[in-house]
């Protein structure tokens, strides 16, 4: 299966007034492949259930994302914002686990 959609970065916090700061978000469309798809409902102790996904996305990456790889914390996929959990380089490749719908902030910007 093929993948193309926006990968969400965090870079810095910024201050915004004193005291006060906002995550920075950058966001960057890339291509690649679905290696795993797999998602399952995880039951727990409240009314209602959590997905959770366990799929690993391939994407070719450029300078920017070997660049700040560690950063990684979205991915856009189907209309839904998941979390990434895990990044593996493998180059000229970024392999991304995602697990999860994503709930942080976010301001998006593309440089």
């Amino acid at each position: 299966m093929k993948f193309a959609g926006e990968v969400g970065f965090w870079i810095e916090d910024e201050e915004t007034s004193p005291g006060i700061y906002q995550s920075h978000m950058v966001t960057k469309h890339y291509y690649g492949n679905v290696k795993n798809y797999y998602q399952r409902w995880q039951e727990a102790d409240q009314e209602n259930a959590t997905m959770k996904v366990s799929n690993q996305i391939s994407i070719l990456s450029d300078l920017f994302a070997q660049q700040h790889f560690a950063s990684i914390k979205y991915v856009i996929w189907n209309g839904q914002k998941l979390k990434v959990t895990a990044v593996q380089m493998n180059y000229p490749r970024l392999n991304l686990t995602i697990g999860g719908v994503y709930n942080g902030e976010d301001s998006p910007t593309t440089p």
